[in-house]
């Protein structure tokens, strides 16, 4: 009977080594961090708005406000780039900069004006909010506050371009009053677009 007892204790004894032995463990700690940040670069509808044309080296994207007809010059031109920008905002909402690089566009071709003011010409729509036509334009706030219920990532926004309706002095000015009614008058101004919180 001892043996049999010593037996069972002894066998007892080698399973709690062993559950003590399977029981070992490693703890790790896992930490996430968000930190909040800004984007903005060009959305999925780049290229669309410049009717099959190249994109000239150097630029994410070109647009060309074309005027063709007397509705075009009485009643203004306007070209919308769905989906042209593509914002990330994580931590706040957000506004758009657009920033001109000149007060003026500038001749490429024709025998108009050298310059020509751009607010008399350019207006421009970020997702529905219009700017007052300036070198430095701000659209927004996107969100209703600057905190993280605001956040958005990779939202793509529609882009409009309005070219202003133009009168006769305007015509002469851009086409200039020799110019040969067979060579098309062409104006160039950059926009850069950034983003900021609001």
């Amino acid at each position: 009977m001892k043996k049999i007892i010593f037996f069972a204790a002894a066998i007892i004894g080698s399973v709690t080594a062993v559950n003590a032995q399977s029981q070992s463990q490693a703890k790790v700690k896992v930490n996430v961090e968000l930190k909040p940040f800004q984007s903005i670069e060009i959305g999925s509808g780049a290229g669309s708005g410049n009717e099959g044309e190249v994109i000239t080296s150097g630029y994410d994207d070109e647009v060309t406000l074309r005027y063709q007809d007397v509705n075009d010059y009485t009643k203004g031109v306007e070209k919308t780039v769905a989906k042209q920008l593509k914002v990330s905002s994580v931590g706040s909402g957000y506004k758009i900069k657009a920033t001109l690089s000149s007060l003026n566009f500038t001749k490429t071709a024709g025998a108009g004006a050298t310059e020509y003011d751009a607010k008399k010409l350019l207006a421009i729509q970020v997702d529905g909010k219009t700017a007052t036509t300036d070198k430095n334009m701000e659209f927004g706030p996107f969100g209703a506050n600057s905190n993280a219920e605001s956040s958005v990532l990779n939202k793509e926004l529609d882009v409009k371009y309005f070219g202003k309706p133009l009168d006769e002095t305007t015509v002469k000015d851009l086409l200039g009053k020799n110019g040969d009614r067979n060579t098309t008058a062409k104006y160039t101004i950059d926009v850069v677009y950034t983003i900021a919180a609001n």
